[in-house]
């Protein structure tokens, strides 16, 4: 902690300044991603094939594979190493010697006093203590409010955290580091002192020569010059220790913090994807917020060890300069209005580049999400400004940024100069001082006064840091003090409740938390509000008619609520980012009070949502309404979901609950589990429970690791439950059997595949009460029958089975029925029952459902597994279905310097820009030379010493102009860089293929935007400039000694070869540390974002494995622990060894001065090897910092050069009215999806005429959604047009082999060959509706017509078409209603409606339908084949799907058989063949 500062220390001031302030910036930046760059990603497209076995009656066996084995750490080396050992930091040479690259395998076990579950553990108790005075406190306020409203006390306040943790994990660290650190500052005071005394020695000696002294006069200062040697090393070596210290604190407390946070996600109520708490937000909790707090908790404490830098100096200051010393405080504080000015408002640019980053990342999150539904309808340019539209905000952030922060640069720049040169003019002046004695009176106490202002020039940096830790922590307290679920009635089990009974729910209300809203622009708001009060208006005017002719109190209560959401839609960001960070607070965390944050003080604007395009926003219309509210608008708002829900379900019975799309059937469900909270009412439940959501949560294991869940194994348990829930026939095409790796999300499985094992999950668990949320409708009829007989009314015969489902054909085997409608049970009981209630099913029913014969039971068809051909296969070894991330070795490239300055600035401005920062940065060193002449007697005689103490005036006036100058140079060039490494990277994104995204992990390519982007945009330019400064100034300082004596060359030269062999070896290691830090960030992140995405909480609390998620959780920590500290103690230990060396550099400095100089020249000198060795130091840090940036450059520059790109442009024209007709024409197809792969189109050749009705189906792997890929060209047919691949082992591009057979045919829509077309332009010729849909944050405006192109009226039309009119119109807003993230605020039914909408709205002559209406109630689907065949005629349709009745009115069938035509024939004429595939299909159905 060297607040170290001679004449010359104006480039230290700077570099604390830009140093500092970045640093406070980095704070704020999501700089790391939040997702996992390595995690597993896309696996393939639908329908790879490869080379299967094929017998898996041993598939638990045959297919086992190793599971990787778990590296073995080696025992912590500083745990290991003695006391004195670890002072000088011996520990690290193991690395510093390593010949390799520096691995993960290297990595030592984390310190057992460091470990994460230690660190929880201590911090718990206080924690837990805390809460629970918390939550009775705001009890009894909440108690106190209700008794009287006009009560004016304040809401109880939350525990200190910050207390908590240093209290639970500082014991002896923080008291000795914080000691060893205020020591270091006492003795740094020693090197002017001691210099001063040398000088005055060299005076002697002098004088001596001059007058013949006495000999003793003319003896070298021995004493004196061995404390000016051993101070810079001493010091540092108690300043590295106490940050070793604290930076052991700091890994204990980020440990503990997020410990404690995911302990909290178990226990919070309504966690979930719509509910209260933003699962984002709290991700960033994990990822940002306690990153923050643990790198700036060492600026944080060294605040306190400010006073000693202050007061220490300032002691020495008025022992010789007396009442002078108020000149250098008055001016230091005058300097310091500025600068805290500055950093103020550039911290208000930091907020609001970070909240116009959250909107950009957000979007480009969920279009990258969406990339196939973007793809296919050819809307990557509407995307790409939409994204864009959010980056401009953020262009204008970072160079008002930049300018803010060069702008501070300059002033405290030349603040050492104006302090130096105020100061000893006033006491030259008072005390008729001159150059006399300027060398050994007023030179080191010049070194005296700029330790002294070090302090206060860093005060608002500190001040900042400290700021950030105060608002971060306060953050994850208002997530730590959320209620916490309620352990009551679930828990008691029987002991109030009718023993018969396994569940009862008695006068239940539930209702879910609001979905966090999403920014609206102004625009939008104004639109709204005036929507709001028209429907206000209406209600009013409704209720009073009904209340004077049928009272009704729930209308009242609905109306109310209709009006209290439409007031807590309107939310707008067009306000300061203070008023902004609050609400974003009280949204996210809407149970925690709100704390007052007096840092936000600021009236800049916000950015406003972008995800509307602000050039298609439509203009208002007025919608119809209604008065009553259903579930659609009170789901997942304010308003309760379930009313007066009564439920008594029996032990041992399968009950089914039966609605309407969007009626709250998922909502029972989470309401038992305990996921939405329960605002009346009692819920018991008797024995163990187990719950599978409607969208299955799949973790990224094996296909057995998702099954068992942790259980132990027990293989004829797991062999029967595999063979009941149809894995059987899918085991036999994963290559590597149940070993086949999973994706992220399940996403290289199909959606019956995922669903299948989730169910398995449930059965190989063997609770008491099965949850089961719909799970038959991702699978075919078939298979759906197989699950019902086999598993649901088999195995699990005698549990409590609970099914949610639109399969209405089983409800005869139910044991109870449940109706819901609008979020009340209308009927429930016995089949029968419901029937002799006037509820007739009967026309809704799919197909009659036969129970299995018995040779169906005993052994599957080959190839009924699936209802989705092509079940996803693994591809060669199944355990690796993703490329690996391309890895740079070595240091960075000089090429990569080149291009980054090339989007800086243009070449002739360039030139002209290094020029300027030349000789800003020589002029510094000119100025310390200077100081050398005003104390010389004999250098310019002719200028008085007046004259030169003006000048040195006049050249920190030049240093501040040209500084100031090249500030709008900066400016001008961040600006630019960032538009431009932006934009390339997002162009080469959107042009990559499907197969990239694919075989990429998602979090690998977010990261590139979320993580590098910010890195480069914000602190890259800085870096670049200041470490060209430090090299230029560290040239100057030896410039500046070698005129003074050509000697000290002799020295200089082999200690700066010295200090570069410490920057070689140092850069090495931290380079390979930095890495593997980023690296071992991304599973902590995995495992949380895993934890609470979708149904993660939940069920991991149904299978109660909270306790082993917490270890893996624990585990990823220590790995995170180890890396964090090792890189930032290796830069403490390398500060260490630099000053060793600084310390040798001195010496000889002395030496040669003792003999050649005089005492002026010595003065310089002596400080301008200190400045010397402190700039060396400086620099291997900045150096090794400035590398680690410009790897985010050149991942950025890789992303943005070198991946595989779809075919641009095109070779013939077609008029806007293409295609006219809707004729589609396949020419012998034949392709695969990629090289390596077999083909899954064999030589197909089939026509479709213009306005027909094509139903296209086949068994699993046949080739249906084969067809999507050729007709979207989504895989080229034409060899020319393929792009290149990426290399899967080592992550870089190489050309495909054309030796091997390439894909071939044609595809012809109104005879024109797609190939030769703009594939945008093919694409959006063809509207799709795609099995999973699709929503983006947005109005339902947009969602619907992305483009803009359609009328309110049409949009109205078309959702009157699929039965969502009424839904939508009872939505406070209507077509202006918020879409959630993911379209969470709507259910999976509701969302592939809304899709099935889009592609009316498009008006296209030719639609595909992929089993558009799977998870959409009977009622609704016949409703949907009605108005296909009523609003489609005339428009070509192509119907892929596994459930045939919905392809039974159309005018030819297509069956396809192992990627060949099998039959193509009107369903007539298919039926009429007994022999035909067809039929064979439909026989199948009915056995």
């Amino acid at each position: 902690m060297n607040f170290v500062s001679e004449s010359s220390s104006s480039d230290q001031s700077q570099q604390q300044f830009q140093n500092k302030a970045m640093d406070a910036n980095e704070q704020t930046s999501n700089v790391h991603n939040q997702t996992n760059p390595n995690s597993t990603g896309n696996a393939g497209p639908t329908t790879e094939q490869v080379d299967l076995p094929t017998n898996s009656s041993d598939h638990s066996e045959d297919h086992s594979t190793k599971e990787p084995e778990e590296i073995k750490r080696m025992p912590n080396g500083e745990e290991e190493h003695c006391c004195l050992a670890n002072l000088f930091f011996c520990f690290m040479f193991q690395y510093l010697c390593m010949c390799h690259p520096i691995t993960d395998r290297d990595m030592w076990r984390v310190h057992s006093f460091d470990a994460a579950r230690p660190a929880t553990e201590r911090l718990m108790p206080k924690y837990r203590q805390g809460f629970r005075e918390y939550d009775q406190k705001k009890k009894d306020f909440e108690r106190r409010r209700e008794e009287d409203n006009g009560i004016k006390e304040k809401p109880p306040k939350f525990p200190n955290l910050l207390s908590m943790l240093f209290t639970s994990q500082s014991s002896y660290t923080i008291p000795v580091g914080v000691g060893l650190l205020l020591v270091s500052t006492a003795l740094s005071v020693m090197q002017p002192f001691m210099s001063k005394r040398l000088l005055a020695a060299i005076v002697a000696k002098a004088l001596h020569s001059s007058t013949g002294g006495s000999e003793g006069s003319n003896k070298f200062p021995y004493l004196d010059a061995i404390w000016l040697l051993l101070s810079p090393a001493v010091t540092a070596l108690l300043d590295s220790n106490g940050f070793r210290l604290i930076f052991h604190f700091a890994a204990r407390i980020r440990s503990a913090m997020v410990g404690v946070i995911y302990d909290k996600v178990f226990r919070i109520k309504n966690l979930s994807s719509a509910g209260s708490a933003d699962t984002g937000r709290i991700l960033s909790l994990v990822s940002t917020d306690s990153r923050i707090v643990a790198e700036q908790i060492q600026m944080f404490i060294m605040l306190f060890t400010l006073p000693a830098n202050f007061i220490v100096p300032l002691v020495f200051i008025v022992i010789d300069f007396k009442w002078v010393v108020v000149i250098p405080l008055a001016v230091s504080l005058l300097m310091l209005i500025p600068s805290t000015m500055l950093i103020s408002k550039m911290m208000t640019y930091v907020k609001l580049y970070m909240a116009f980053n959250d909107s950009r990342n957000r979007i480009t999150n969920e279009t990258l999400q969406g990339i196939r539904v973007v793809k296919y309808t050819g809307l990557e340019e509407v995307f790409k400004a939409t994204i864009n539209q959010s980056r401009k905000g953020q262009i204008k952030a970072v160079q008002h940024q930049q300018f803010l922060m060069q702008t501070g640069s300059a002033i405290m720049r030349i603040t050492p100069n104006i302090v130096q040169l105020s100061t000893f003019s006033v006491y030259c002046a008072v005390f008729s001082s001159d150059a006399t004695n300027f060398a050994t009176v007023v030179m080191p106490m010049l070194s005296y006064i700029t330790m002294m202002t070090a302090p206060t020039t860093q005060l608002p940096m500190f001040i900042e840091a400290a700021n950030n830790v105060r608002i971060n922590t306060q953050r994850i307290s208002q997530f730590l003090w959320l209620p916490e679920l309620e352990v009551t009635d679930a828990a008691q089990g029987g002991k109030t409740m009718d023993e018969k009974n396994a569940l009862e729910i008695v006068g239940g209300e539930f209702q879910w938390g609001a979905a966090p809203p999403v920014p609206l622009t102004g625009a939008e708001v104004t639109r709204a509000k005036k929507e709001a009060e028209r429907r206000k208006k209406e209600n009013k005017k409704m209720a009073a008619m009904d209340s004077q002719s049928n009272p009704d109190p729930e209308k009242e209560r609905t109306t109310n609520l209709v009006q209290v959401e439409s007031a807590q839609t309107l939310k707008s960001p067009n306000t300061s980012p203070a008023e902004y960070q609050k609400e974003q607070k009280s949204e996210v965390f809407q149970d925690a009070p709100a704390q007052k944050d007096t840092n936000d003080s600021n009236n800049q604007e916000v950015p406003s949502s972008p995800t509307i395009n602000p050039a298609v926003t439509p203009s208002y219309s007025p919608s119809p309404s209604r008065p009553s509210s259903s579930l659609s608008s009170r789901s997942r708002s304010n308003g309760p979901t379930l009313l007066d829900i009564n439920l008594t379900i029996p032990k041992g019975s399968l009950t089914m609950i039966v609605g309407e799309v969007g009626s709250g059937k998922s909502s029972i469900g989470s309401a038992i589990v305990g996921d939405i909270e329960r605002t009346a009412g009692s819920v018991r439940m008797d024995g163990s429970c187990t719950y599978c959501p409607q969208v299955p949560w799949i973790i990224n294991d094996t296909v057995r690791g998702n099954i068992t869940f942790g259980a132990p194994f027990d293989k004829d348990r797991y062999d029967e439950t595999v063979r009941v829930c149809a894995l059987q026939a899918d085991f036999q095409q994963f290559s590597a059997g149940d070993q086949t790796a999973i994706g992220e999300k399940g996403v290289n499985m199909s959606g019956g595949q995922k669903a299948r094992i989730q169910l398995a999950r449930a059965v190989y668990s063997n609770k008491d009460i099965v949850i089961l949320d719909d799970p038959l409708s991702a699978v075919d009829a078939h298979v759906g029958r197989v699950l019902m007989d086999e598993c649901i009314c088999g195995v699990l015969k005698g549990k409590t089975v609970i099914l949610m489902t639109n399969q209405l054909q089983f409800l005869e085997r139910a044991d109870n029925v449940v109706v819901i409608d609008n979020g009340r049970i209308t009927a429930q009981g016995t089949y029968e029952d419901i029937r002799e209630q006037g509820i007739d099913f009967d026309e809704f029913f799919i197909k009659t459902s036969k129970p299995l014969n018995k040779a169906e039971k005993n052994g599957e068809k080959k190839g009924k597994a699936d209802e989705k051909d092509g079940a996803k296969k693994s591809d060669g070894n199944g355990m690796k279905i993703l490329t690996e991330e391309e890895q740079e070795t070595g240091s960075v490239k000089l090429s990569s310097y080149a291009k980054y300055i090339a989007t800086l600035l243009p070449a002739p401005l360039a030139i002209l820009f290094l020029v300027i920062i030349i000789l800003a940065e020589a002029a510094i060193p000119v100025s310390t030379w200077w100081l050398g002449i005003i104390g010389s007697t004999t250098a310019f005689p002719s200028l008085t010493f007046w004259w030169k103490v003006g000048i040195f005036g006049f050249i920190t006036i030049g240093i501040f102009a040209i500084l100031f100058v090249r500030t709008f140079f900066a400016c001008a060039g961040a600006g630019r860089a960032a538009r431009i490494n932006h934009d390339r990277l997002l162009d080469s994104v959107m042009k990559c293929p499907v197969s990239f995204f694919d075989t990429t992990p998602m979090g690998r390519i977010l990261n590139r935007f979320t993580g590098d982007i910010p890195l480069v945009d914000q602190f890259l330019v800085a870096r670049v400039f200041q470490v060209l400064a430090l090299w230029i100034n560290l040239i100057g300082q030896i410039v500046i000694v070698a005129v003074n004596t050509v000697w000290f060359l002799a020295i200089g030269i082999p200690v700066l070869f010295l200090y570069y062999l410490v920057l070689v070896f140092y850069s090495r290691v931290s380079r390979n540390l930095m890495r593997l830090e980023a690296i071992a960030r991304s599973p902590v992140l995995s495992i949380f974002a895993e934890t609470v995405t979708g149904a993660g909480l939940t069920t991991i609390r149904s299978y109660g494995k909270e306790d082993e998620w917490k270890e893996r959780f624990y585990k990823a920590n220590d790995e995170l622990s180890v890396p964090f500290i090792l890189f930032r103690v290796s830069m403490k230990s390398a500060t260490m060894y630099s000053s060793f060396i600084s310390s040798l550099l001195t010496t000889g400095v002395v030496l040669i001065g003792w003999f050649f100089m005089d005492a002026s020249k010595l003065s310089v000198a002596i400080m301008s090897s200190m400045t010397f060795a402190n700039m060396a130091i400086t620099l291997i840090q900045q150096n090794v910092d400035l590398e680690s940036k410009m790897t985010g450059f050149e991942r950025v520059n890789h992303y943005s050069s070198n991946l595989p790109q779809e075919a641009q442009g095109h070779e013939l024209e077609v008029p806007e009215s293409w295609p006219e007709r809707g004729d589609v024409t396949f020419d012998q197809v034949r392709f695969k999806y990629r090289p390596g792969l077999p083909f899954v189109l064999k030589g197909v050749n089939f026509e479709i005429n213009g306005g027909e009705k094509i139903g296209v189906c086949g068994r699993t792997g046949a080739g249906k959604s084969s067809l999507l890929f050729a007709l979207f060209r989504l895989v080229e047919l034409e060899p020319k047009h393929a792009p290149k691949i990426i290399d899967p082992e080592t992550g870089f591009l190489v050309d495909p082999d054309l030796t091997k057979e390439p894909n071939s045919g044609r595809i012809l829509i109104d005879g024109v060959d797609i190939s030769k077309l703009d594939i945008h332009r093919v694409r959006k010729s063809v509207a799709i509706i795609p099995q999973d849909p699709t929503l983006f944050t947005g109005t339902i405006r947009y969602n619907l017509d992305i483009e803009g192109k359609a009328s309110d009226d049409r949009i109205w039309e078309v959702l009157e078409m699929i039965e969502m009119r009424d839904a939508i119109a009872e939505l406070p807003l209507g077509l202006d209603s918020q879409v959630a993230e993911g379209g969470s605020n709507f259910s999976a039914g509701q969302r592939q409606l809304l899709c099935f909408g889009r592609a009316m709205l498009n008006n296209c002559r030719v639609v595909v339908m992929d089993e558009a209406t799977a998870n959409v109630d009977a009622e609704t689907d016949a409703k949907i084949q009605t108005t296909i065949r009523e609003q489609f005629n005339g428009i070509t349709v192509i119907v892929i799907a596994h459930r045939l009745n919905t392809i039974l009115d159309s005018d030819r069938i297509l069956v396809m058989d192992q990627g060949e035509i099998s039959e193509y024939d009107t369903p007539q004429n298919l039926k009429a063949n007994p022999n035909s595939a067809f039929n064979s299909l439909l026989e199948s159905l009915n056995q």
